[in-house]
């Protein structure tokens, strides 16, 4: 059986238009085995990058309950996402939520923020509902297609 976030990252590269550029960054193989068994072994900012006149750096996290555990996302992550955003791409993450079936996009300066400020330890659906883009999605049977208008193609 497929790891679900796995098939959630299938689903929305699959729900990027073929106007658009899109790549999605390799995983590491010693990240499949703890970082421990290879040399060296790189970490992206990010899984995707999509260029539709913008250029868009996304991170895909797919979770169970209605949380994002900090611990989910690498510090790498927090700082280049940040970084890319202050430069003036749009960076950021998707976060989908399986119980719920809701996936929502939020910038990158955001979830520095409140990782910063939070006194907990994990980001709250109700939170990213209130400052987050819901990302409409339809189920296909057993996947998933989103409807990506909100990266506004040109």
């Amino acid at each position: 059986m497929i790891n679900p976030g796995k098939s959630f990252e299938t689903d929305f590269i699959k729900s990027v238009p073929d106007t658009w550029f899109k790549y999605r960054l390799n995983d590491s193989g010693g990240a499949w085995q703890g970082g421990d068994k290879a040399r060296f072994t790189p970490s992206n900012i990010c899984d995707f990058i999509v260029y539709n006149g913008k250029l868009w750096l996304l991170e895909l996290k797919s979770h169970k309950g209605t949380s994002i555990p900090f611990t989910c996302i690498r510090e790498k992550q927090v700082i280049g996402l940040l970084e890319a955003y202050k430069k003036g791409t749009q960076a950021g993450y998707i976060f989908n939520f399986r119980d719920t079936k809701e996936t929502f996009y939020i910038n990158a300066n955001l979830i520095n923020s409140f990782m910063l400020t939070a006194e907990r330890k994990s980001i709250p659906l109700l939170w990213i509902k209130e400052v987050g883009t819901l990302i409409p999605q339809t189920k296909k049977i057993s996947h998933f297609k989103y409807d990506l208008d909100f990266m506004g193609g040109i």
